[in-house]
């Protein structure tokens, strides 16, 4: 279903993200991936981070809709102070009539220091090479 490479943005309180992530779905459900992106962090150094991702989709049929959960389960700095202490995220989106005609997913991230943010994936076959 969302087997895919996608554009990656996140927008939080101290600074935004720009990178790019790849998934792959298991069972219509089950979910895999990465996440490599460069976090600016206002007033702060930025870094390149890759963080292993993994979750679920839960499906509403009836309604043709339904709530993609990620969680990270382990990162690398793969550029950037290789001791930054960086707290994995939760991210909630819905997916839905967006994903299948916009090649979009939109939704919210936290982590464990219950710094939220609002994170977009857009599906890269939208865009030219």
């Amino acid at each position: 279903m969302i087997n895919n490479e996608y554009r990656f943005f996140e927008q939080f309180d101290g600074g935004f993200d720009i990178g790019c992530a790849i998934f792959k779905t298991k069972d219509k459900r089950y979910v895999s991936g990465s996440l490599v992106y460069t976090e600016y962090i206002y007033g702060d150094q930025s870094f390149v981070i890759s963080v292993d991702v993994e979750g679920e989709i839960q499906w509403d049929e009836d309604r043709n809709e339904g709530i993609l959960v990620l969680k990270g389960t382990a990162y690398e700095i793969i550029e950037g102070d290789p001791d930054i202490d960086y707290c994995l995220d939760e991210r909630i989106a819905e997916i839905g009539q967006s994903l299948f005609l916009e090649g979009k997913i939109e939704g919210r991230s936290i982590d464990d220091q219950n710094l939220e943010g609002r994170f977009v994936l857009r599906n890269c076959s939208d865009y030219p090479n």
